[in-house]
């Protein structure tokens, strides 16, 4: 019990003392307080240090000592000493002018952003193919400055007025930039039979694997990559293909067709191709020399973007045409490019085959011994330089050799029908010796046949 008089004793004791011997802030002793108006464009912010800091219950030697009531002089001084201790100068100036953060943090948010890029959207499927958004430039308060300012401009007055410039923070991709990624540098179509539906849906398939594309610089793509394994599992059909110098049908018929397109349109590009096959048969749907051959796991179309930006790639089928545009900046010289072939040898095919229809697999196309049709249209072979010229307008710059091609001759093959045509009725009084002569000549063409194989 004693121990707790004399406790509260000493409390008491205290209380008396602090009321007597300290006293509250004399507002009326304080020096003037300053005033800052911060201004950006059609953006002001004021700070008012007599809104704070004379309503503070701080004392009066403790503001002194630390000089966070001092005049002017002292608070330039001060806020330069805080910096120098290493603070960031918004903490220095959060120490200095007591409840001036939330408008520090107003400032912030309203001046400082980061740069945006401008930016592109590549919509192959659009009639429009790009979209292009702008760069915008950043901004970044230097706060360092802005205390230098400030102190320098309070050894001066009281009211201070700071026009707020900030760092202006450039993007890495301007418009400028990538404008220009909408130019066609190159285009290239061929036409294929659209009533042969197999073949016509397995070009769909390879043309939509490749649509979009983004041909970036210094990479090597394959077509067989992209296109994959011509399989069903990866929904290609069976059609007529070339192979060993035959046509037969084999799964994903018409995807050569498809890389034909696309090397011609990257060969007048400009872009480096890399691996390249010919087919062994003439194709139809492109000049000599200029077919690309592709067979999964054995032939394959390659290139390489050779220049220093992207480039993109739009495919599609239309009207029983399948296209290819390469999209990109244009070439620094401007060039263009004119395919060339130059025909060195014509190969004549060999006689035709002849095939009677004993087993009558060929009824749709022949029945009787007079009656004759193709199976195999025979087809001439060429020995051909396939040469690229390069003009600056209408001068020739360049002709280069890109490749030597042999494509051999087709044999036609051809069937015949073997029943003998019916003897009609004789007209007008026609003589027996007439209908004998007509089943004699019969039998001779039949005869004819036998005996030539």
């Amino acid at each position: 019990m004693q121990k707790t008089l004399s406790l509260l004793l000493i409390f008491v004791i205290f209380c008396v003392a602090l009321f007597v011997f300290v006293s509250p802030v004399d507002v009326s002793a304080l020096p003037d307080l300053p005033k800052i108006t911060f201004n950006y464009g059609d953006l002001s912010w004021t700070y008012d240090a007599s809104k704070h800091e004379k309503s503070s219950f701080c004392f009066q030697s403790i503001g002194q000592k630390y000089g966070r009531w001092g005049d002017n002089r002292a608070r330039a001084n001060l806020l330069r000493k805080v910096r120098d201790l290493g603070f960031a100068p918004e903490v220095a100036m959060q120490y200095c002018f007591v409840g001036i953060e939330p408008i520090i943090k107003n400032i912030k948010s309203s001046i400082n952003r980061n740069p945006v890029n401008a930016t592109y959207k590549f919509n192959p499927n659009n009639s429009q193919p790009f979209t292009f958004t702008h760069e915008k430039n950043g901004f970044l308060l230097d706060f360092d400055q802005i205390l230098n300012d400030l102190a320098n401009k309070l050894e001066k007055s009281y009211n201070v007025t700071l026009n707020l410039t900030p760092k202006v923070l450039m993007p890495d991709v301007f418009y400028e930039d990538i404008k220009d990624y909408s130019n066609l540098r190159a285009s290239f179509h061929t036409s294929f039979n659209g009533e042969v539906e197999n073949r016509k849906h397995n070009i769909k398939l390879a043309t939509s694997a490749l649509n979009g594309l983004k041909i970036t610089n210094g990479t090597e793509f394959s077509f067989n990559s992209i296109t994959g394994k011509r399989s069903p599992q990866n929904g290609y059909k069976p059609a007529r293909v070339i192979l060993d110098k035959k046509y037969v049908e084999d799964f994903g018929g018409g995807v050569c067709q498809v890389s034909t397109t696309l090397y011609n349109a990257l060969l007048l590009a400009g872009l480096d191709i890399t691996e390249l096959h010919s087919h062994s048969l003439t194709s139809n749907y492109v000049n000599l020399g200029f077919d690309a051959m592709v067979n999964y796991g054995t032939s394959d179309l390659c290139w390489v973007n050779n220049t220093n930006s992207p480039m993109f790639l739009r495919g599609f089928v239309k009207n029983n045409q399948v296209y290819f545009e390469i999209y990109g900046k244009p070439n620094n010289k401007n060039y263009t490019y004119k395919r060339v072939t130059e025909i060195e040898k014509t190969i004549e095919p060999k006689a035709d085959e002849i095939v009677i229809d004993e087993k009558l697999e060929y009824t749709n196309l022949v029945n009787y011994t007079d009656e004759t049709a193709y199976i195999t249209v025979p087809k001439k072979g060429y020995k051909v330089r396939a040469i690229l010229e390069t003009y600056n307008g209408v001068k020739l710059i360049e002709r280069k050799l890109l490749r030597r091609v042999t494509y051999h001759a087709v044999q036609g093959v051809k069937v015949v029908g073997t029943k003998t045509r019916p003897v009609q009725e004789p007209q007008n009084g026609s003589t027996e010796e007439q209908t004998t002569q007509s089943s004699g000549l019969a039998q001779d063409i039949v005869n004819f046949w036998q005996n030539f194989f």
